[in-house]
Order: structure tokens, then C-alpha cells, then sequence
């Protein structure tokens, strides 16, 4: 049965200035309670109890992370929440667009100041260090990303991002924490004696929410899981009062670090995995770095969350801002350059969200206020670079003035949960609430159907690329049998059926005639019984 039911957004949800007052104020108030609740949270057992005034929580059974835990793959995701509501117009920067500069006199990003990412985009001066990523194709922004009647409220719309559902469903869980119960119905008696998932601080537990199993572990902060990493407990034993109390204190202290369920696997990852590039200060990248140890040192975590903060920038905004975008991109180009020293970034994607962006004139503070559509960011070896959804339009806005989105947030996790980690396209809908159309940012998508992928077609590529009007698509069938070849735009659809029925073995070159197209990239996707595969190509006039 559907856990969620559908209520209408009301005015506290929309306070979306400053100027709002009480309203405002209360939505803060309550987003960041539950954020002190959330960090203040560990997973340690079967049901919650209090240690030192703070909860410890155990997470639920998850019967997507069930299917995670059984993917015979090393594929892992790691989620950034960019918490605040991050100001997409200063982050990915329209640099060739008069209506930014007329509407953001003050703050506006100089297209000079900026990183270079095409000849109308620029990425914000303090992420330099992602511009070797972005050269390289190890990074994606997916643009004017949101979804319909958006809500502006911090609690609201980070409950809609984590649960995966509409603006309108209130749903208690979320969507990395659903699947279907009854695939895996010995899993119960046969738990895995690692996490499947680790959230790491942040308002975010949503994302994890599921059943009544103990499925993953939560932490407030890097600081925990780094000293269970290395120390193999939560709690310091030792730093206790003198006295009676001080060795009750230490006795309940050791029982609990003993009980830990997943302390074994995580010390024995932690031990085995190293770090091999210098992380820059700070907690974010703190994290970062013990995430990296975990995964090289092959933990079988298939879900990390974290969040870096600060991003409700109602005012100071190009001081508020430019630091912690610098802290994001320092942290994740460190992070990435470690897993490549072990061979292992190809096998780890990275999503960034924000639970909204901001209005698209800055307000009377050198700020922004809430608004709608942001960019996303993806980042690992194991995707198609580059640019995906339509550039921000700052003249088309909706009757609240506010940006039209262009891509469905749900979209993305469409994409993930088929192309990333092998789902089926059934499975996400019902992960979804319904169907979606992914976009092909995958580079490498797994097979989508319950057999292994195997070996059985490779794509030799296209040629000539880059192409000015045709190119050939080359493939080999290692069998006969159906296969399908089509062509996509950056947004997923379909734009040309190149070929769609059964095939012999052997080599096949299928022409494409784009001269009706206008130029940019696409990608050319063959679907066969065996599995999918995804490239890309550009077309240039």
C-alpha cells in the first residue's frame, strides 16, 4: 500500500523572505530542530533509546537497499545535500545573459570572474579546483532542475526531494528507502553484517527511512564515524567523571560500543582503506575523506549522505556563498582524486541537491530569496560530462516570477536507480510512485533486467566525432537477436529510431543523418536483450 496521502501547501510553506516575519522565522525554527534531532542521531540498534540526553535510532528496513546489498557490482552513490537553498544563478552562471546582470546589479558573477564551462556558461570563481573534472567528463550539471508547484519551505520542500514524491504527497519515506518487501523475503533472516547505507549528519534521514529492520547507520558527524573508523568505538570509554558515576558512565558507555552492529565491518574497512591525497580543512571534506577510506577499503556501503550547509543566503550573499561553494569543490576534487589513485572513481557517482534554488532578482540585502529551478551537479568517472536540461530562461517565469523547471527532479533518480544500479524500469516506478524518463548521463549503464549483464555487444563508437551533418555508429552482436538503436538528446528523448528489431551476429554500422538537428551533443543508446550501453557524440555546424 502507498504511504503517503495528499494534503495542499499552505501559507507557512511559503515563507520565502526575510519580510515574511513570524512565518519565515517559524520555518527556520522548525528546520533546524529537526536538524539538531537528526544530527543527534545513531543507529545502534533495534529501537531507539537515550544515551547522554540523545537519541540513538536505529534506521528501517529498506527493501531498495535490500537489492543494493545483493548487486554483485562495487557501484556506490553518494548524496550531497547542499542545505539552505542554493542560488543556481551564481553557481552555474549565465554569462551571456543581459536579464542576470539587470536583475542582480550588485551580486552578479562577472563572466571574466568566471570558470569557463562553454561560451554562454561559467562556473563560480571558487570552484576552480572542478575545472580538470569538468575537462575530463567526470562532471555534469543538470539544468533548471525542480518540479511542479514547488514548495518554498526548508522543511516541506527537503521532505519532497528526500521522499521522492510529489508536492503534494506526504510521504514518511524516502525514496532510496523503498522497494518491494516481497522480492526479498528471506532477507529478514539473513542480514548483511555491514551498512547498506550511511548518513552522515544533515536533515536528510527521510532518505533512509523504510521498514523496521536495522538496515544502515547514521552519525551527526564525520567526527563519529571517524573515530569508530579508527578507534573501532562511538563513545570514549575513558573520558568519564571521577567516581561511581564516572564508571556507571563508562560501563553503559562499553556496552553500547560493544553492541555497535556494524563496528567490525567498519573498522576493518577503515583499516584496510587509505587515504592518498591531503584533503583540504573542514568538516565536509573531514567526511569526504572517511567516506573515501570506507569505499577503497571495500565496506560494501552502496549509499552515503552528507551535507554541507550555509546556502540560505538572504543576505551577503557573493562573500556567504563563494566560501562554501570553494569548500564543496575543494572537497569533492580531493575526494575524487583519492578514489582515482585506487582505481575505484569510476565506480562512484556523486549527486548534489538542494532542497530549492532562489528568486532570480537579489533582494534588497546583497541576497537572494527562495525560489525554484537549480542546477544539480553529478560528478565520478562513471558518467557523461557535460551539460543536461535547458539553460535558465529569466524572461519565461511562472506567475509567482520564479523559474520553470525543465527536468523533474525524479527524472535523476530515475536515471540512478536504472542506469546506476541496474533496476528495472517497473521497479523504479514503483520506487517513484510512477514512470519517469531517465536521462543519459551514465556512462556504463548496468543491465536493467534480473540476469547479469554479460559481454555479448560492444560499441565500437561513431565516426567521424565531433560531425558536422553524418556519422556512423558502429557495434558488434556477439548473438542474434532484438536489439533497438536510438538517438537522445540531452534531455533523454528521443530523437531519432535508428534501427529496431532483430539483428544478426556480427559487426553492424548504422548511418545517422543529423542535418535537421541543430548542433550540440547527443547520445546514441543501444538497447539489446543483454543489457544497455549509452555514448555520446556533438554535433558541430
Amino acid at each position: 500500500m502507498c504511504d503517503h496521502h495528499h494534503a495542499p501547501p499552505s501559507a507557512e510553506e511559503r515563507a520565502i523572505a526575510l519580510e515574511h516575519g513570524q512565518a519565515h522565522d517559524r520555518d527556520h525554527a522548525a528546520w533546524s530542530r529537526r536538524d539538531f534531532l537528526t544530527r543527534t542521531s545513531v543507529a545502534a540498534g533495534a529501537a531507539p533509546f537515550l544515551l547522554g540526553g540523545r537519541q540513538v535510532q536505529a534506521f528501517g528496513h529498506s527493501p531498495l537497499l535490500q537489492r543494493l546489498a545483493r548487486l554483485t557490482g562495487g557501484r556506490s552513490l553518494v548524496i550531497v545535500q547542499m542545505a539552505g537553498g542554493n542560488d543556481g544563478l551564481n553557481m552555474i552562471v549565465p554569462v551571456t545573459n543581459d536579464r542576470y546582470y539587470q536583475v542582480r546589479p550588485t551580486i552578479a558573477i562577472q563572466g571574466n570572474q568566471t570558470v569557463s564551462l562553454d561560451a554562454d556558461t561559467g562556473m563560480h570563481p571558487a570552484m576552480g579546483s572542478l575545472e580538470s573534472m569538468w575537462g575530463d567528463g567526470e562532471m555534469a550539471v543538470i539544468q533548471t532542475v525542480g518540479y511542479p508547484s514547488h514548495n518554498l519551505s526548508h522543511f516541506r520542500s527537503t521532505d519532497i526531494w528526500a521522499s521522492g514524491s510529489g508536492s503534494d504527497d506526504m510521504v514518511r519515506s524516502g525514496w532510496t528507502g523503498r522497494y518491494f518487501d516481497q522480492q526479498f523475503p528471506n532477507y529478514a533472516f539473513d542480514p548483511p553484517d555491514y551498512p547498506v547505507a550511511i548518513r552522515i549528519g544533515g536533515a536528510t534521514s527521510t532518505l533512509m527511512r523504510g521498514g523496521d529492520l536495522t538496515m544502515g547507520m547514521s552519525l551527526s558527524n564525520a567526527r563519529q564515524l571517524a573515530d569508530l573508523a579508527e578507534d573501532g568505538v562511538i563513545y570514549d570509554e575513558a573520558a568519564v567523571p571521577p567516581g561511581a558515576h564516572g564508571d556507571e558512565l563508562s560501563f553503559i558507555r562499553s556496552i553500547f560500543n560493544a553492541s555497535f552492529r556494524y563496528r567490525d565491518s567498519v573498522v576493518a574497512a577503515a583499516e584496510t582503506g587509505t587515504n592518498r591525497v591531503e584533503y583540504p580543512a573542514g568538516q565536509f571534506a573531514e567526511t569526504l575523506a572517511v567516506i573515501a577510506r570506507l569505499i577503497k577499503g571495500n565496506l560494501g556501503a552502496r549509499l552515503y549522505v552528507l551535507q554541507i550547509g550555509g546556502f540560505d543566503t538572504h543576505s551577503n550573499q557573493l562573500a556567504r556563498q563563494g566560501q562554501i561553494l570553494g569548500q564543496l569543490a575543494d572537497g569533492m576534487s580531493a575526494f575524487y582524486a583519492d578514489l582515482a589513485a585506487d582505481s575505484a572513481a569510476n565506480d562512484v557517482l556523486t549527486m548534489t541537491f538542494s532542497e530549492f534554488g532562489r528568486r532570480v532578482e537579489q533582494n534588497g540585502s546583497a541576497g537572494t530569496d527562495h525560489g525554484t529551478a537549480a542546477p544539480m551537479m553529478l560528478f565520478g568517472g562513471g558518467i557523461n560530462g557535460g551539460f543536461y536540461g535547458d539553460a535558465p530562461d529569466l524572461l519565461d517565469l511562472d506567475n509567482a516570477g520564479n523559474m520553470r523547471h525543465s527536468v523533474d527532479f525524479r527524472q535523476v533518480y530515475a536515471t540512478l536507480l536504472s542506469h546506476w544500479f541496474g533496476l528495472t524500469a517497473n521497479e523504479a516506478a514503483q520506487v517513484l510512485f510512477d514512470d519517469f524518463e531517465t536521462l543519459p548521463f551514465v556512462a556504463n549503464p548496468v543491465s536493467t533486467s534480473d540476469a547479469p549483464a554479460t559481454p555479448d555487444f560492444v560499441i565500437d563508437g561513431n565516426y567521424p566525432n565531433p560531425f558536422t551533418a553524418r556519422t556512423t555508429i558502429r557495434f558488434r552482436l556477439a548473438e542474434a537477436g532484438p536489439m533497438r538503436l536510438r538517438v537522445l538528446d540531452v534531455q533523454g528523448r528521443t530523437v531519432r529510431t535508428l534501427a529496431d528489431g532483430n539483428h544478426a551476429a556480427g559487426s553492424h554500422a548504422i548511418p545517422f543523418d543529423a542535418r535537421d538537428l541543430p548542433s550540440g551533443t547527443y547520445f546514441y543508446h543501444l538497447d539489446t536483450r543483454r543489457g544497455s550501453q549509452s555514448r555520446p557524440m556533438t554535433l558541430v555546424r
